[in-house]
């Protein structure tokens, strides 16, 4: 089924999903590096994600541990993604508008591996 959806919306659900994917890169980073570490570009996860995290700081429970807070914020833009976004067209929406930004991800990367393999075999 291939549904067109207006461009305002698809700017809106990228804007999203890349604050959501970067607060989860993150998370991810606080397993493995120490806040307090000069990395270039830990420093710059953190210039980039504190004031979203900042901003998102009262609604954000006290009980939640430090480190997992950019995580529970990646999953609140998650959740505006999938239940919000779509409610801006009508209920009608809601499964069709799923990860879009997600599925053209994926098309781009099989798009490469397609290209690759034939390069590979074929020598194109």
């Amino acid at each position: 089924m291939n549904v067109s959806f207006p461009i305002w919306l698809i700017i809106i659900d990228y804007i999203l999903a890349l604050i959501m994917a970067i607060l989860v890169l993150k998370f991810v980073l606080n397993l493995f590096i120490n806040e307090q570490n000069n990395l270039s570009f830990f420093k710059f996860f953190t210039k980039l994600t504190n004031p979203i995290l900042n901003i998102t700081q009262k609604i954000t429970p006290k009980f939640i541990v430090q480190p997992l807070i950019p995580l529970y914020v990646a999953w609140l833009f998650f959740m505006i993604r999938i239940y919000f976004l779509p409610l801006l067209l009508g209920y009608s929406y809601i499964g069709t508008f799923a990860f879009i930004f997600e599925k053209q991800i994926i098309e781009q990367i099989k798009s490469i591996i397609l290209n690759t393999a034939l390069y590979l075999n074929y020598g194109l």
